[in-house]
């Protein structure tokens, strides 16, 4: 008899004692407004996974990328560590679940969503889309940070336009064709996958095709 895939798994990270007394010190530092206050908290408990992503927060927003990518990537090797045995392989195979509902997951969703903004900035346009697919995995039925809305534009800049194509069919219950960034995503993929430079994610000859007729109409129809 044939084995059918593995039911998804739900984890959660659960906090020390001393942990959620630090984090009564994070949550007074990040409501004075000042990042030093922030800092001396990290100063004496490197490795405070909301601590850290509420500095990269910051310095992200003052310019300061290089330092919120190393608070990230800090925030990410603490979670990391921290893993179930079952949780790594997992994620690979798309059965983890990590709840947004549950407090002590959002450091880890919120600096994985860092990185994969990090990485589109960058240009890794490959890594970013890997990270938001597995973004979605991880809570597909609430989908807090919005995910679906991105992945066309990542799967577009990745080259990934088959991948894209394919997405409503393996989602039938979310109708994305009806939203206006997946029929104009999904019209310029099917331009891009029948080009002769779609195997290099090249734009080439856009050419003709159905779906680009029939994008305005959809954009349409969800604006009435």
């Amino acid at each position: 008899a044939s084995v059918g895939p593995a039911p998804p798994m739900s984890f959660v990270f659960v906090h020390s004692r001393s942990y959620r007394e630090l984090q009564v010190e994070v949550e007074m530092a990040t409501a004075t407004g000042d990042p030093a206050a922030l800092q001396r908290v990290l100063a004496a408990c490197p490795y405070n996974t909301d601590g850290l992503v509420r500095l990269a927060d910051y310095c992200s927003h003052t310019g300061q990328h290089e330092l919120a990518g190393e608070c990230v990537d800090k925030a990410l090797h603490a979670c990391e560590a921290a893993f179930h045995p079952q949780m790594r392989s997992r994620c690979t195979l798309g059965t983890a679940r990590l709840r947004w509902r549950n407090a002590a997951n959002r450091p880890f969703l919120r600096a994985l969503f860092r990185q994969m903004k990090r990485a589109s900035r960058e240009g890794c346009h490959r890594t970013a889309l890997e990270l938001g697919k597995l973004l979605f995995c991880l809570d597909p039925e609430g989908d807090p940070m919005h995910l679906l809305l991105r992945l066309p534009g990542l799967a577009l800049a990745a080259g990934e336009h088959r991948w894209l194509l394919a997405l409503p069919s393996a989602l039938p219950a979310h109708g994305l064709p009806l939203y206006p960034q997946y029929a104009l995503s999904l019209a310029l993929a099917e331009r891009l996958s029948a080009s002769p430079d779609a195997g290099g994610g090249g734009w080439g000859d856009l050419g003709e095709g159905r779906a680009f007729d029939e994008a305005p109409r959809a954009e349409g129809a969800v604006g009435a």
